[in-house]
């Protein structure tokens, strides 16, 4: 019995230890590497991608990674994963900081910490262009079929909602193709993700409905591992340092996302 209780002890141990991750690298340890390693998503262009002409991650918050590294002194290291992915790659270890637009939440940040903001804003409606009705709020909402990324804000916010048929989706190009083809009245999106997308691809058929007022704004931070405080502070300092000196400004300068800098 004694031997089985100490099996079982040792088990749940084992499971804690896995559940709580790997040890994050500090600061001083980083420093002596000379290396960042950062995760980031490729999935939500122009926040993050993958160019497909040099098979390179580029956008926003990639552009942001690479000047945090610099001010730390450090060369970066940049992990891809899917959206989904971003949290449990930053608290099991496997990096040290997350660079992804990934909205600072509470119940977020009960699991990773996040930076001082970065960049913000508010949802977004996607309608079809011979879809003549006008959205001037989100109570408006109600009633229509309305498509949504998967376990995103927008669906949090959706999903009770009255009478509303909710879709839910993996990609913004799926969700796109349904509102041209009139499967869903709407979406309910992320503007500066759906802005690029319309420009760059010349998707046809669909328009951002700019009499929208948006009822919430979301802010976007970089993230450490919970408790990491000297590196929280470290890229919080360049953060700082960059929206002083205009490199913060010239990154959403070069995205179109200027006017969505936090201050």
């Amino acid at each position: 019995m004694k031997i089985k209780t100490l099996l079982l002890g040792i088990a749940a141990t084992a499971l804690a230890v896995q559940v709580q991750g790997a040890a994050a690298r500090t600061l001083a340890e980083i420093t002596a590497d000379g290396s960042l390693n950062v995760v980031t998503t490729a999935s939500a262009p122009p926040h993050g991608f993958k160019n497909p002409a040099s098979n390179q991650l580029e956008g926003i918050m990639v552009d942001v990674a690479d000047a945090v590294a610099k001010h730390l002194k450090a060369s970066r290291k940049l992990a891809d994963v899917p959206f989904s992915g971003l949290i449990p790659t930053l608290t099991s270890g496997r990096a040290d900081v997350m660079s992804a637009p990934l909205f600072i939440t509470e119940e977020r940040a009960k699991a990773i910490d996040f930076s001082a903001p970065v960049y913000e804003w508010g949802e977004g409606i996607v309608v079809g262009t011979r879809n003549q009705k006008s959205y001037a709020g989100f109570n408006d909402l109600q009633g229509q079929r309305v498509g949504v990324l998967i376990d995103s804000v927008q669906f949090n916010m959706i999903k009770d909602m009255p009478g509303t048929k909710v879709s839910t989706y993996q990609d913004y190009s799926t969700l796109l193709a349904d509102v041209r083809a009139g499967r869903i009245d709407l979406g309910v999106i992320d503007p500066p993700s759906i802005i690029y997308q319309i420009k760059t691809k010349n998707i046809p058929g669909v328009k951002l409905d700019t009499g929208y007022q948006p009822q919430k704004k979301w802010q976007v931070g970089m993230a450490v591992q919970k408790g990491n405080r000297e590196l929280l502070d470290a890229v919080n300092a360049a953060l700082a340092e960059m929206k002083r000196n205009g490199e913060l400004a010239a990154i959403g300068q070069k995205w179109g996302v200027a006017d969505l800098i936090s201050k």
